[in-house]
């Protein structure tokens, strides 16, 4: 697919922020305009952008105001606005939030679109009422799971609705290196991904500090009883004040008493830290993305349930085999059949959903290229 006349697409998310699940995003946004929407040049604002393509405009800048500055004009200027991927539609934050903007000014739904996003959940009434007043004016929604999907279905919607699922499964069509056969010997190399939240929102930090704790002794578990040769930490955050590293280094003080460790910090460059988590046989995440990534690598993977979102991921591809805090022989007993069967049994083909995003992307391109856009 290919527009007649070159436009310009913003795309919109949490980008920046050093989080590798954000940078995802946007390398595969960047791949789609090189690959399959042709002739378009894709936008980016952030304060620390990913390595993209030659033909990515980037706009960089430590500077929240000057980042705000850039927004706003940009809002002005791209042809489309694509909110792309990410759990973007929880609430609106007044009026430092341009979705503030967007929802009341009719100039600029015409522009607006979203794909591979999540929807909720919603803390307070007014939340939901907003969220949804401003995915009504939206030309096309694209959702990344059935949880969101269903609520939509549930609203008046003006545009065009469907599901797509998460952008990250296209990351071996970004980086086709990652396609690469993979050996299977005895012993296994165990990616973890770790993280805190309920701090961060004020949460229950006693629910906090059980969960990491049953993290931790379910690894100490399974390095005394399995083969297991390297545990391999991955920095997914690598923000200095709400970021894995401090406990990633907790964790990796006590298991590197057992079993050689690494740690592989975040980077920019996107492909080199998806090249190594390629390299493991099984993964452990508490970072949502460390699951999706593994998912669409078709690298087994076991994710602690921190957040609805994490749930509605695993609800999406039919996944049964979860995390328990409260049974950490549950746990062996999953993860060793998972090690053993290097898949985890009656999840659906990540390359079922590969395809059906490949085809949402091509409908909502014709769109984007002046087609209406159709079930």
């Amino acid at each position: 697919m290919e527009c007649d006349i070159l436009r310009k697409i913003y795309f919109k998310g949490y980008y920046g922020f050093n989080n590798v699940g954000d940078d995802i995003f946007c390398v595969t946004a960047d791949w789609i305009c090189n690959n399959l929407w042709n002739n378009i040049t894709p936008v980016f604002i952030g304060e620390r952008l990913p390595l993209l393509s030659s033909s990515a405009k980037k706009y960089q800048s430590p500077s929240y105001v000057i980042r705000k500055l850039y927004e706003i004009w940009v809002c002005l200027v791209a042809d489309n606005i694509i909110y792309f991927g990410g759990s973007l539609f929880h609430r609106i934050d007044g009026v430092t939030d341009i979705k503030y903007h967007l929802n009341k000014y009719s100039s600029l739904h015409s522009k607006l679109g979203a794909i591979g996003v999540s929807v909720g959940p919603f803390r307070k009434t007014e939340d939901h009422q907003s969220i949804m007043g401003l995915l009504s004016k939206l030309p096309f929604v694209a959702v990344r799971d059935y949880d969101s999907y269903e609520l939509l279905e549930n609203e008046i919607m003006n545009g065009y609705l469907s599901f797509s699922f998460d952008p990250a499964i296209l990351i071996s069509d970004v980086y086709p290196s990652l396609r690469k056969a993979k050996s299977i010997n005895g012993k296994k190399k165990v990616a973890v991904s770790l993280c805190y939240y309920e701090r961060y929102v004020n949460g229950d930090r006693d629910c906090e500090k059980t969960r990491i704790a049953a993290v931790l002794n379910f690894l100490l578990r399974l390095v005394d009883e399995e083969d297991i040769d390297e545990i391999v930490f991955f920095e997914f955050h690598g923000g200095a004040t709400n970021g894995d590293m401090g406990l990633i280094l907790e964790f990796d003080s006590i298991l590197q008493k057992q079993v050689k460790t690494r740690i592989v910090e975040y980077t920019l460059d996107t492909r080199a830290f998806c090249e190594e988590f390629n390299d493991c046989d099984l993964v452990i995440g508490m970072r949502l993305h460390s699951a999706i990534l593994a998912y669409a690598l078709e690298i087994p993977f076991f994710l602690v349930e921190y957040h609805a979102k994490c749930t509605s991921f695993l609800d999406t591809i039919g996944n049964n085999y979860r995390f328990s805090i409260c049974d950490i022989e549950r746990n062996i007993e999953v993860c060793r059949r998972i090690m053993m069967e290097n898949f985890i049994p009656g999840i659906v083909s990540p390359e079922y959903f590969r395809m059906l995003m490949l085809q949402e992307l091509r409908k909502i391109g014709s769109f984007i290229c002046g087609d209406k856009v159709t079930d």
